[in-house]
């Protein structure tokens, strides 16, 4: 009798353990959408459409040895030196240049990282590629002198950093490109004029966009590269 009577006993308290920890199980559910938390953001497992990438064609950079020194020439600095050598003055413009690189630069685009690179083809047929997250001087006169130091040694590293962020390379510039790239040129003298947005609207978002810019009237070539980085933007839901 004894026996049984202490069997009964822990019979009992195995089933009450194991309606305890029923109970708490049960507990910690009913507690848990009560429980105030972040929510989550809905995940998307979509590959990120390719990078743009940038040619930027008759780019004036030319350098020249005014004095003992060698410069970029510009019609604000040197023009007793083009008048001298009967050189146009309007031939010799290296802020559009720089405008156009930090148009591209500034845009939300570029800061999203959705910039692969940037080619510039001089007027005397050099390839120059900048890297998207190259700074570039706000004023003229350093980013000429940035220039003219990567024409004489061929590339401009980052400091501290063995990485090139402007360098010399071969032509031609096709090279270089995806192979499902989606070259667009952009031409004031086109017979077809489109909107933008709405052409790069109907381009599948695994195609590489490659557009080739130059200045050229009626817009600038900054104008044109802001207009084709909203237009990429608003089409990428880059906010």
């Amino acid at each position: 009798m004894g026996d049984e009577v202490e069997r009964r006993k822990e019979d009992d308290a195995v089933r009450v353990l194991r309606g305890d920890d029923e109970r708490e199980k049960d507990d910690d559910h009913s507690l848990v959408p009560l429980l105030p938390g972040i929510p989550l953001a809905p995940s998307s497992r979509d590959p990120k459409p390719p990078r743009v990438i940038f040619v930027l064609e008759k780019a004036s950079l030319v350098p020249a040895y005014v004095g003992r020194s060698y410069q970029i020439l510009n019609p604000d600095e040197h023009a007793d030196f083009l008048r001298k050598k009967n050189m146009n003055p309007y031939d010799h413009r290296p802020d559009i240049i720089h405008e156009a690189l930090l148009q591209i630069m500034g845009s939300r685009l570029c800061m999203a990282g959705g910039v692969q690179a940037i080619y510039i083809k001089t007027v005397q047929g050099v390839l120059i590629k900048v890297e998207p997250h190259t700074h570039i001087p706000k004023t003229l006169g350093p980013f000429c002198a940035m220039m003219s130091q990567l024409l004489q040694k061929l590339s401009i590293k980052a400091r501290g950093k063995g990485e090139k962020l402007l360098r010399l390379v071969e032509n031609p510039v096709t090279k270089y490109l995806p192979l499902n790239s989606h070259i667009i040129g952009l031409s004031f003298s086109s017979k077809k004029a489109v909107r933008i947005r709405d052409y790069i609207g109907n381009i599948s978002n695994d195609q590489s966009l490659v557009f080739v810019v130059f200045s050229g009237l009626p817009l600038s070539a900054a104008v044109c590269l802001r207009r084709i980085c909203i237009a990429v933007e608003r089409q990428r839901k880059i906010l």
